[in-house]
């Protein structure tokens, strides 16, 4: 298992579509880069290649057709940001109101979503590239102006060009990195089997590989959902389909892991199952890692062997005496939904290789449902100038930080190129403190590693080899931004220092300057993080509600016998992802002041009685599903009628925690499926019972 992990750590830290994106956007810099000074002039060319960088920093793993969206309005934003800073050259104070008006700006920004992070940050480093740039009067700025536009341009073209070329790659590494965070939850997932195991622990792993797992099949639902229909594309497709049907499975197993897990029905069991979920793990990295090297002829291993101990193991204890009847329907439905996952997990490679098998999974499925609509509208940041706000509060934090820097910078003869205070806050300043502090101490780790590099570099290496540099440092730091800043900062820290001396190399100042600058640039960033706080207990009554809204919309829809396929996904998915953005907030919460944590209830607690309900709802649904033919129609629409009645009830917060369900008198159910059926809807009132009870703290 450890080698698994280590495996797994090693794949995602070395493979995947940000190694791509970093790739593509190295050579892309540099391609613009080298035409600019070979047809310019080396000064020129530079120039040119710093509104390439500008642009590149949005240029992050997306299908063509939303990069056609995003890329234009960041090269806009970018030379807006850019040409006001140059309009002002010479005009200290007017150059003053300028920073606060684009960092004030930059950080609205945020309001569009995660999509638009990199493009705050972009708007943010023009105007301090503009900043540092050496002009000697308007003339001069307005040329390099042009000569920034131009590569600014000249990037997104490009950067049009790559992606079209590489858009099957992407797509190949997209459904890939999916499988291997699949694999990822299945081995977490095997521990609630271990008796010995911290279940504390285990929930929260489950919980935040889920998230993690949710993102990367978002992610890759954009890749491969958006864009032209290939036939290619239908075979990703339908293999993302089946890994999140297959995960509904494995959810719903949970329902049935206490007894197990008790070893109820004795100890063998719990450790059939929990090595089957490894295994079935082991064989998904290997698949994830085939195709990441583009194999043919894709293949799963055959775990029917076993299933079929696990089966023989469930019958010999319904033979027994003395064993719960809980525990042995816990078994037998266990054993179910692991033959189901297999099942499922088994026709990945036919339908990644088969048209005709993805085609028929596909049939009756709306792609387009499932795809996050990309806004553009003003309307969108209108409705955060409330003081409430989180993105509202960011503004006017980084707006004053960065004003604050530049105030510093004017008023401090030694500081005159302080422009690297100004990078220094755009990149670590964010809206949620937690993020602010990791990113500073790996800033300052990262630039005193990036300058010492720089320096080297600088004093051995010959002119050429710095020059190379500079387009791998961009790739590296954009491969990395978001899975490890660390390596970004001394990436940019490197491309940064080495960009300045080709830009001015008399005056670009020495790299212990460059260390210095940045331990003054992070502790404004971090002194302004405290400045109109917006801590995660404030925002948690907001995520709760619509983490209560989320599955009241899901259980309206999933608790009905004959619902279309497309609504249950669609309401699935809105609830999972209600559920990954409690999940990020309690992990944010781990990065606050001690004060500020005391004053959160417990996440973990609500995060595993919303996942708890989940799995006893998925487990209804596969009910329906797999002994459609053995429930009697009429019974289970009524005994449906009354779960959905009493779950809703709970769900609303607004109302009290009414225990009585109206599913305890005794019924007519004669047929076995319809006796599990109620227990199974019994469960789930009680589950949402104790999902109202937590969640109502919040409040």
């Amino acid at each position: 298992m450890a080698d698994a992990r280590t495996s797994d750590h090693l794949l995602k830290f070395a493979f995947g579509q940000h190694i791509l994106n970093g790739f593509s956007v190295g050579v892309g810099v540099g391609f613009v880069t080298l035409v600019a000074s070979l047809w310019l002039g080396f000064v020129d060319g530079m120039a040119v290649g710093l509104g390439a960088i500008c642009v590149s920093i949005a240029d992050i793993p997306n299908p063509l057709a939303s990069k056609i969206k995003i890329l234009p309005v960041s090269w806009l934003l970018a030379c807006l940001s850019s040409l006001l800073t140059a309009l002002t050259v010479g005009e200290p104070w007017e150059r003053g109101l300028v920073v606060l008006a684009v960092s004030f700006g930059a950080g609205l920004l945020v309001g569009y979503g995660r999509w638009a992070l990199p493009v705050s940050v972009l708007t943010q480093l023009a105007l301090v590239f503009t900043l540092g740039a050496p002009l000697a009067g308007l003339a001069d700025a307005l040329h390099r102006e042009l000569l920034f536009v131009a590569g600014g341009f000249a990037y997104m073209l490009v950067a049009f060009a790559t992606t079209r070329a590489t858009e099957r790659s992407g797509r190949r590494v997209a459904v890939a990195e999916c499988l291997r965070e699949f694999a990822a939850y299945l081995r977490v997932m095997a521990s609630f089997y271990d008796a010995d195991a911290d279940l504390a622990g285990v929930y929260r792993r489950v919980i935040e590989q889920q998230a993690a797992l949710a993102d990367h099949l978002q992610a890759a639902r954009q890749q491969v959902f958006l864009g032209r229909r290939t036939e290619s594309a239908k075979r990703l497709a339908g293999a993302l389909i089946l890994q999140i049907d297959a995960l509904d499975a494995l959810v719903s197993a949970h329902a049935d892991y206490a007894p197990l897990r008790r070893q109820e029905a004795g100890p063998v069991l719990p450790r059939l199952f929990s090595a089957l979920a490894r295994d079935m793990g082991d064989d998904l990295s290997r698949l994830a890692l085939d195709l990441l090297r583009g194999r043919r002829g894709l293949t799963l291993r055959d775990r029917q062997a076993a299933l079929d101990r696990i089966g023989a193991e469930v019958a010999a204890l319904s033979h027994e005496s003395g064993v719960p009847p809980r525990a042995l329907r816990a078994a037998r439905a266990t054993r179910t939904k692991f033959s189901w996952v297999s099942e499922h997990l088994r026709r990945l490679p036919k339908v990644m290789q088969t048209a005709g098998a993805a085609d028929t999974l596909l049939r009756g499925i709306d792609l387009n449902a499932f795809l996050q609509p990309l806004s553009l509208s003003p309307r969108q940041l209108l409705r955060h100038f409330d003081l409430s706000s989180p993105v509202l509060r960011h503004a006017i934090r980084l707006s004053a930080a960065m004003s604050t820097g530049y105030l510093l910078i004017c008023l401090v003869p030694s500081l005159n190129h302080g422009n690297w205070i100004l990078l220094t806050i755009a990149v670590i300043l964010r809206a949620q403190y937690s993020v602010t502090r990791q990113r500073r101490n790996d800033r300052l780790i990262g630039n005193l590693i990036g300058c010492l590099i720089a320096a080297l570099l600088l004093k051995l290496a010959p002119a050429g080899l710095q020059l190379a540099i500079i387009p791998l440092a961009i790739g590296i730091g954009q491969a990395y931004a978001r899975v490890n800043y660390l390596l970004t900062s001394v990436a940019a820290c490197v491309m940064a220092i080495l960009s300045l001396h080709f830009l001015d190399p008399v005056e670009a100042p020495a790299v212990l300057d460059r260390l210095t600058d940045t331990v003054i640039g992070a502790a404004i960033a971090f002194l302004f993080s405290r400045l109109l706080p917006r801590w995660e207990y404030h925002e948690a009554p907001k995520l709760v509600a619509q983490l209560m809204k989320s599955f009241t919309a899901y259980m309206a829809v999933a608790l009905r016998r004959d619902i279309a396929d497309q609504d249950y996904r669609l309401a699935r998915k809105t609830m999972l992802e209600a559920l990954a953005a409690i999940t990020e907030s309690a992990a944010r919460v781990g990065g606050e002041p001690a004060h500020v944590q005391s004053v959160m209830p417990d996440l973990g607690t609500l995060l595993s009685a919303a996942y708890s309900l989940a799995a006893q709802m998925v487990g209804i649904r596969s009910l329906l599903t797999n002994r459609r033919a053995e429930i009697d129609p009429t019974y289970a629409d009524d005994l449906l009628q009354r779960t959905r009645q009493a779950v809703l009830g709970q769900l609303d917060l607004t109302r009290d925690n009414d225990v009585r369900f109206g599913l305890e008198a005794e019924d007519d159910a004669s047929l076995e499926a319809d006796k599990a059926l109620k227990l199974r809807c019994a469960e789930l009132c009680i589950d949402a019972v104790r999902l109202h009870s937590v969640a109502e703290r919040y409040l």
